[in-house]
């Protein structure tokens, strides 16, 4: 009988201590800042992007994600009807000055998804391999 007291103990001890971390999370995400290059060189990775930052969406449970792109901020992910509204033009060129409008937000983690033609410091870069 006593080895059933100490597993309820520690059932319940193990149940406390996940609904206390869901809760903190939960009030307390992580913001995540995703930046598209929606260059005109970039265009025939679109696709291969938008499955890149669905995946990441689902797969990050307690963490707020931003996106925009290297010509404007687009916003919360959550708050977009599609993320095909994330690449809906292409033109220009990307470059490392473009991200200078996104150094006055907020954010724990900043995720670059470019072709790797250039390197913008405090920025993780994914390289999807477009002509640069």
């Amino acid at each position: 009988m006593k080895w059933v007291k100490v597993f309820g103990l520690f059932a319940f001890l193990h149940l406390g201590a996940w609904l206390a971390s869901h809760i903190w999370l939960s009030s307390h995400p992580e913001t995540t800042l995703i930046v598209a290059d929606t260059s005109f060189s970039m265009k025939d990775e679109f696709p291969a992007m938008r499955r890149w930052i669905d995946d990441y969406v689902s797969t990050s449970r307690y963490t707020r994600v931003i996106v925009g792109t290297d010509k404007a901020l687009i916003g919360p992910y959550e708050e977009l009807r599609s993320s095909d509204a994330i690449f809906r033009t292409a033109f220009g060129r990307s470059s490392a000055d473009s991200l200078q409008r996104y150094g006055v937000i907020e954010a724990d983690a900043r995720v670059l998804l470019s072709d790797g033609s250039f390197n913008a410091a405090g920025w993780t870069s994914i390289d999807f391999g477009g002509d640069s």
